[in-house]
């Protein structure tokens, strides 16, 4: 059953990297902010996890659970890959692409969004619900921890850019950790305490206080050193973040596809 889980979980991983990653970077655009630098780099980054995203859904095993919603699933992530190339398209062509470029980017997201929830009709969780909300959320928090970071090596060549758009980034962070820190104590309550019991305790353990809670408090640190002239302090604590958050985020996927239980 182990071996079996890891290709959902591979393919979670990238579906919520790129789209939570698009939908905050286009999200911000909309918002004023960022230089095209980042965005064009963000958007080539992005078509690059998409292109995995769709070589990870076509090896996915096909067992009832990934059947069930194939037909729907594997479409999605095949537009949001076009999507994906439309937004660089959309950043390379600026003046003959009327529509705003951070629309194409969260409409695109949105796509991206789907798949997931698609997949998560499919999941072996046994809440559904609360399922289809982790995966949304983990697409959120690590959009948010990996943009931010990366718009963090944006200030080291352009001092003048103004630290608002990575403090929005860095809130809304805050903001899905805490929502994920609940969810996850819904899924024990509403669903069961099997993950806090046995073997998989540690993992459990290592999804809530390293994945969720630490994340939290790293963020805090790094909003508070925006505050300094120079931004370098609050680019290596989300580093740290983005690697905690990378780590929890795979645990909960293993938890669920192991368990039944959406952590």
């Amino acid at each position: 059953m182990a071996i079996e889980a890891l290709p959902f979980v591979n393919w979670i991983f990238w579906a919520a990297l790129s789209a939570g990653s698009l939908f905050v970077v286009g999200g911000t655009e909309l918002l004023g902010g960022t230089t095209r630098g980042y965005r064009l780099f963000m958007a080539w980054l992005l078509v690059g996890c998409a292109a995995i995203l769709l070589l990870s859904e076509l090896n996915l095993p096909g067992g009832v659970a990934a059947g069930r919603t194939t037909d729907l699933r594997r479409p999605l992530v095949l537009l949001f890959l076009a999507g994906n190339v439309l937004n660089v398209a959309a950043q390379l062509f600026r003046s003959r692409i009327r529509v705003p470029r951070g629309l194409i980017a969260v409409a695109t997201s949105l796509l991206g969004f789907a798949a997931l929830l698609a997949l998560a009709l499919a999941g072996p969780a046994d809440g559904v619900a609360l399922f289809a909300t982790q995966l949304i959320l983990a697409a959120l928090t690590l959009g948010a921890v990996s943009a931010a970071m990366l718009l963090g090596h944006w200030y080291l060549v352009t001092p003048q850019l103004s630290p608002r758009p990575l403090r929005r980034m860095m809130w809304l962070l805050i903001g899905t950790l805490v929502l994920q820190a609940a969810a996850f104590c819904a899924a024990l309550l509403v669903v069961g305490v099997e993950p806090l019991n046995g073997d998989l305790a540690w993992l459990t353990w290592l999804r809530l206080v390293v994945g969720t809670l630490v994340p939290i408090g790293i963020t805090v640190l790094a909003i508070l050193a925006s505050r300094a002239a120079s931004l370098q302090a609050s680019t290596g604590l989300l580093y740290i973040g983005l690697a905690l958050v990378m780590a929890g985020s795979i645990a909960g996927a293993s938890i669920t596809y192991l368990t039944g239980v959406p952590v």
